[in-house]
């Protein structure tokens, strides 16, 4: 495993705890699918977000 996927992945966690921290601030009462439904955009989305901001100009290393 490569050190940018290891920090891809910690970004990606750290994005997911906190829209799951915003989504139990705010709405406590969702269903479990709903919450399931949003962890997985938000993992997705962190994903692409991390690979954005935390992309290299040197690929080829």
């Amino acid at each position: 495993m490569k050190i940018r996927n290891l920090d891809r992945a910690l970004f990606t966690g750290l994005f997911v705890g906190i829209i799951i921290f915003i989504k139990e601030f705010f709405f406590p009462d969702t269903t479990t699918f709903m919450s399931i439904l949003i962890s997985a955009l938000a993992a997705l989305i962190g994903y692409f977000i991390g690979g954005k901001l935390l992309s290299r100009s040197d690929k080829y290393d």
